[in-house]
């Protein structure tokens, strides 16, 4: 649209332009001729009533008519040639003049003379036997054309970027509502469902923006629909599984009086229900961050010392924590404002998936680079596929035999959402020891909150649970 409104506006001021000049250079032409016409014929007039005079000299003559400035007078008479000026002479008049003033008519010409522009004026005089030529300078005629050239490109040029302004301005005002729907509906895919569009009263945009929030309610009624139903689904079974799992327990604690095909399939019952209430309390955090952003307070924690409690509480005090410093190796803080619970959960969630599908959780880090804490997970597994490395962090995905594994393939996905909703990121790469490397990526406390909120701490906070699962060839 800038260069369509550019290419018009330039199109139509050099139109305007070149024709302004034709007719002015036109006009200017015609009057300067018109003038030297009727000078030239003035000055002649004076010319013949002196040749009149009886033995008076050409020259004589000629010195006693007065043209006005830049005109030099000539006079060809009996085959020779008189001239007012030492400086012009019979070779500055055009032959072409000559010729029609030697057949008796008057003739004017435009000419260059010494490289200088020249109108010459050739009126004949019978009644003296003499032709008479008047020569004019029209250097000023030039230079007023010139004038008008500059001021008319000038005007061109400014015509040209008014046409570039306007365009830019035009597109601004035609692709502003594309910008707003652009906007509007990156919020909605960052979680704020009940984002709309302004009403507007424009009637070429109130189809679209209607349009578009109707798209929006009917999109977010159907996202909260689905959020309902596993919800409702989530805690309708978990009254029957709280039944079930009162049911084993009491069995188990009866278990040698069972028949020992009776006691491995209540072992068998007992793993599955387990199973069954890991996947079931993960279908429920995911139906809690779907949603929305919760109102859960967020505290100040320092995540080495968050990872550290984490691996205490689930049995793993023998795994090393590694707490690195910043990058620029002075020992930069660790800290994050988070959801102490959800963060620890996710990290359970990584420490799980290490030793079910990674044979073993080799080591953890936390370290600081730049503006953001990373926590890096290694197992001592064959690592994850690169093609896969995506694919682990989407609901039920696997990487390998579903039947050969134990897990629904909801841990990593739960990991993801929890980091995503405290605004970080996670991706699995490969660890330098060979096995798979899961990288969490948190915002950092600044500094001023780091000062204010006191010293970090805070803990997974009653013993952070749920499974991973990360299933590979």
């Amino acid at each position: 649209m800038t260069l369509s409104f550019t290419l018009g506006a330039t199109g139509l001021a050099t139109l305007a332009a070149l024709g302004t000049h034709a007719v002015t250079r036109q006009y200017l032409l015609d009057q300067r001729e018109e003038t030297a016409v009727r000078q030239a014929f003035v000055d002649a007039s004076s010319v013949r009533d002196g040749l009149r005079t009886a033995g008076l000299p050409v020259g004589d003559v000629l010195a006693a008519v007065s043209p006005p400035g830049g005109s030099d007078l000539l006079v060809r008479r009996g085959g020779n040639w008189y001239s007012s000026s030492l400086d012009t002479g019979a070779d500055d008049v055009p032959a072409g003049l000559r010729g029609q003033v030697a057949a008796g008519g008057v003739a004017v010409t435009w000419a260059r003379v010494d490289g200088r522009p020249v109108l010459a004026v050739g009126v004949p005089l019978p009644a003296v036997g003499a032709e008479f030529y008047e020569v004019t300078v029209t250097e000023e005629l030039e230079r007023t054309l010139a004038a008008v050239r500059t001021a008319l490109a000038a005007f061109a040029l400014s015509t040209a970027a008014g046409g570039a302004v306007l365009g830019v301005w035009a597109s601004g005002r035609a692709v502003a509502p594309l910008h707003a729907v652009a906007r509007t509906a990156a919020r909605i895919a960052g979680g704020e469902l009940g984002t709309r569009l302004p009403v507007t009263d424009d009637p070429d945009l109130a189809t679209i923006v209607g349009s578009f929030n109707s798209m929006v309610d009917a999109l977010e009624e159907q996202i909260q629909r689905e959020v309902r139903f596993s919800a409702d689904v989530s805690h309708e079974l978990r009254s029957p599984l709280t039944t079930l799992v009162t049911s084993v327990g009491l069995l188990q604690r009866r278990r040698e009086e069972l028949p020992e095909r009776s006691q491995r399939a209540l072992d068998l019952v007992g793993r599955e229900l387990d199973r069954f209430a890991r996947t079931l309390d993960d279908l429920l955090e995911l139906g809690r961050l779907e949603s929305g952003p919760a109102a859960r307070e967020r505290t100040l924690v320092d995540v080495a010392t968050l990872a550290r409690q984490v691996l205490d509480a689930s049995g793993r005090p023998a795994v090393p924590v590694r707490a690195g410093g910043g990058s620029d190796g002075r020992g930069a803080s660790t800290a994050v404002r988070v959801d102490a619970r959800q963060v620890g959960r996710a990290l359970v969630n990584l420490f799980d998936n290490a030793d079910r599908h990674g044979e073993g959780l080799l080591a953890v880090e936390v370290r600081r680079t730049g503006d953001r804490v990373l926590v890096l997970v290694d197992d001592a597994g064959p690592g994850v596929p690169i093609a896969d490395r995506q694919r682990v962090f989407e609901r039920f995905a696997r990487a390998g035999s579903r039947g050969s594994l134990p897990g629904a393939g909801l841990g990593l996905s739960l990991v993801a959402e929890s980091v995503r909703a405290h605004g970080g990121t996670v991706r699995c790469t490969a660890s330098p020891a060979g096995g798979a490397r899961f990288v969490v990526e948190l915002p950092a406390a600044d500094a001023a909150d780091g000062a204010n909120g006191g010293g970090p701490g805070g803990g997974p906070g009653g013993g952070p649970g749920g499974t991973g699962h990360r299933e590979r060839a």
